[in-house]
C-alpha cells in the first residue's frame, strides 16, 4: 500500500510538471489559445531556461492584440501560469514586444502600444517567479503626441534597460532613445534622447549593450536623399551620445544599405551586418567593425561577407568570442531560398569558404536566427518549405571553426501539421537550444511551441508533457496490473487513426516508443518491465489530440 501511494504521487507530479516533449511532431505547447499569438522573441531565464515574450489575440475579437509571457526552466517546466503572463492588456492595440534578460531571471519587455490612440512605446519588469514588477499595464517610456514605432532593448547592467525607437517627432522618422531604472523610473530626458534627428528618414533601430552601462544603437540613414545608408552612434549611462553628432557612417557606398543587424566585438565596441546593393543589381552582405571610440576598424564602407548572385536578405549574427562572428542569411544564388552562413574573425577576414557555406536542403528556407551555442561554437535555427508546400523549423550547429556538426541539411525542430515559421532561440547553456516559433498546427491561427535539443541534436527525452485538457481524449490500460496479454486500448471513437506512445518510468525517464497502425490496440507483457508504475501519453497523429494513463508491473 505504500508503495502504491508513493508511486501515485510522483504521478501526480510528473503529469503536473510539463517537461520537453521528444516528438518534433508533437514539441510542447507554450500558448494554445483562441485565435493568434505570434511575433515570438526569447531570451535566457540566466539558469539554461528560457522565456518568451509574444503578441497575443486571445482576448479581442477584433484585431487587438495583448502582451504575454512565458519562462520554461530548463527541464521543460512550465513556471509560469498556463498559456502566460498578461504584461499589458490595455485599451487598444499592443504589438512588436520584444525582450530583455536584466539578471537574475528577471526581464523587461517593451512593445508599442495605441491605449491612447497613437503610437506609444511603453515596458514592463517580471521577475523569475512570474511577478509583475511595475505599474500595472506598463511604464510609459515614451508617450508624445507623435507616432513612436519599433522599440529594441537592451540591459543597462544595473537591473534596468535601454529602450530604442523610430520616432516621427520632425515629421521624418528619426532616432530616439530612453533609459528606464530597475524600479521602473524614466532616467533620461523626458520623451526620450534624440540619436539621430538628421534631415529625411531614419529607421530599423538595432541596439547592442557596450559593456559599460550604455548602448551601441546603428540604423538605417536617408540623410543624403537618394538611398539608405548605414551610420551608428554610442549613448552612455547618462544618456549623452559618444560620437559625431548623428552618428558615425558605416556605410555610404553608393546605392542603398539596410536592414542593419549589430553585436558586440567583446571589447566594448561591436559589428555591424547589413544587406547592401553596391552593385545596383542585388543585394549582397557587408560587415564593419567599429571600437568603443568610434573608429571604424575594416575597410571603408565594410567587408564582404557574401556577393555571390542574385540577392542574400534577412540576415541574422551572433558574436561567439574570439573567433569572430557567426552570419546567416537567406540565399537565392541557385534561384531559390536557402540558408546560408560565414564566420568572420575579429580582424575582418571571412573563414569560411568565400561567399558562405549552405546549410539547407530543403525546397525553400527563410528567416535564419543564429545564437551561440555557450560553447565556443554556433547554432542556427530557419523555416524549411517541404514538398507539400508547409513550412517546418530546422536547426544547424557549427563548431569554433565553422565545421558543420549535424547532419547535412540540419535536424528537424519541428515537422508538425501546417505551417510553422519565425524560430527565436536560446543556447540551453550546454551546447544545445531552446527554440520557439509560430504555429499553425491547431487550425487558422497560430499558437507558439517550444522544444528543445541537446548539443547533439537530439531532443530531449525526459518526462511527461501536460496536456491541454480540452485536447485529451479517453484510453484504458487492462488488465491493470499488467500481464503478459495486458494492452492499451483508445476510446472506439478515436482508435481509426494512427498514433504514437511513449512510455516513461517512475522517474520520467523515457522507456519505449512505438507508432500504432489505425484500429490497433498497444500490447504490453509484464516481463519487459521491472516491478513498479509506469506512464504513458498518446499522441493522435493529425488530430492535435492527447491521452494519457498509467499501469503497474509487477514483475
Amino acid at each position: 500500500m505504500k508503495k502504491l501511494f508513493f508511486c501515485t504521487y510522483i504521478f501526480i507530479s510528473l503529469t503536473t510538471l510539463a517537461q520537453w516533449n521528444s516528438n518534433n511532431s508533437i514539441n510542447t505547447g507554450v500558448a494554445i489559445a483562441p485565435k493568434s499569438q505570434n511575433n515570438v522573441h526569447t531570451i535566457s531565464d540566466s539558469n539554461n531556461g528560457i522565456i518568451m515574450v509574444w503578441d497575443d489575440n486571445r482576448n479581442d475579437a477584433t484585431t487587438k492584440d495583448d502582451i504575454y509571457v512565458q519562462r520554461f526552466n530548463s527541464s521543460g517546466v512550465r513556471k509560469w501560469t498556463l498559456y502566460g503572463v498578461n504584461i499589458c492588456s490595455a485599451a487598444n492595440a499592443q504589438k512588436n514586444s520584444t525582450i530583455a534578460d536584466v539578471g537574475n531571471g528577471n526581464a523587461i519587455i517593451t512593445w508599442e502600444d495605441r491605449r491612447d490612440g497613437n503610437h506609444d512605446v511603453y515596458a514592463q519588469k517580471i521577475d523569475s517567479l512570474g511577478n509583475i514588477l511595475w505599474t500595472t499595464n506598463g511604464v510609459a517610456v515614451c508617450n508624445k503626441t507623435t507616432t513612436q514605432k519599433s522599440p529594441k532593448i537592451v540591459s543597462d547592467n544595473a537591473g534596468g534597460a535601454i529602450i530604442v525607437w523610430e520616432d516621427s517627432l520632425n515629421f521624418y522618422w528619426d532616432i530616439y532613445a530612453q533609459r528606464i531604472s530597475s524600479a521602473g523610473a524614466i532616467m533620461w530626458t523626458t520623451g526620450g534622447v534624440a540619436v539621430c534627428s538628421s534631415p529625411n528618414t531614419q529607421a530599423n533601430p538595432r541596439i547592442e549593450a557596450d559593456g559599460l552601462g550604455g548602448a551601441i544603437i546603428t540604423w538605417q540613414d536617408k540623410r543624403n536623399n537618394a538611398d539608405y545608408d548605414i551610420y551608428a552612434q554610442k549613448i552612455d549611462a547618462s544618456g549623452a551620445t559618444q560620437w559625431t553628432a548623428n552618428g558615425v557612417v558605416i556605410c555610404n557606398a553608393v546605392n542603398t544599405q539596410n536592414n542593419a543587424r549589430i553585436e558586440s566585438d567583446g571589447s566594448n565596441g561591436a559589428i555591424i551586418g547589413w544587406a547592401d546593393k553596391r552593385n545596383a543589381i542585388d543585394n549582397n552582405i557587408y560587415a564593419q567593425r567599429i571600437n568603443a571610440s568610434g573608429t571604424v576598424q575594416w575597410t571603408a564602407n565594410g567587408i564582404s561577407v557574401c556577393s555571390a548572385s542574385n540577392n542574400q536578405s534577412a540576415i541574422d549574427m551572433k558574436y561567439i568570442g574570439s573567433t569572430g562572428v557567426v552570419f546567416s542569411w537567406k540565399d537565392e544564388r541557385a534561384g531559390v531560398n536557402e540558408i546560408y552562413t560565414q564566420l568572420v574573425s575579429l580582424s575582418g577576414t571571412a573563414q569560411l569558404t568565400a561567399n558562405g557555406i549552405k546549410l539547407s536542403n530543403a525546397l525553400k528556407s527563410l528567416s535564419p536566427n543564429v545564437v551561440s551555442d555557450g560553447a565556443g561554437g554556433a547554432i542556427v535555427a530557419w523555416q524549411d518549405s517541404t514538398a507539400l508546400g508547409s513550412w517546418d523549423i530546422t536547426s544547424q550547429k557549427l563548431n569554433s571553426a565553422g565545421v558543420i556538426q549535424w547532419p547535412s541539411g540540419g535536424v528537424v525542430v519541428c515537422d508538425a501539421n501546417d505551417d510553422q515559421q519565425y524560430v527565436s532561440q536560446v543556447s540551453d547553456g550546454n551546447g544545445g537550444a531552446i527554440y520557439a516559433w509560430e504555429d499553425r498546427r491547431n487550425g487558422s491561427h497560430y499558437d507558439i511551441y517550444v522544444h528543445h535539443l541537446y548539443s547533439t541534436g537530439t531532443p530531449n527525452y525526459v518526462g511527461i508533457k501536460e496536456l491541454n485538457k480540452s485536447n485529451q481524449v479517453p484510453s484504458v490500460c487492462f488488465p491493470n496490473p499488467i500481464g503478459s496479454n495486458s494492452v492499451i486500448q483508445l476510446n472506439n471513437n478515436f482508435s481509426n487513426h494512427p498514433w504514437e506512445i511513449s512510455i516513461f518510468d517512475a522517474t520520467g525517464k523515457l522507456v519505449k516508443t512505438a507508432n500504432i497502425k489505425s484500429n490497433q490496440t498497444y500490447s504490453l507483457n509484464a516481463s519487459e518491465y521491472s516491478e513498479g508504475i509506469y506512464f504513458y501519453i498518446i499522441h493522435i497523429k493529425n488530430q492535435s489530440l492527447y491521452s494519457k494513463g498509467s499501469f503497474i508491473s509487477a514483475n
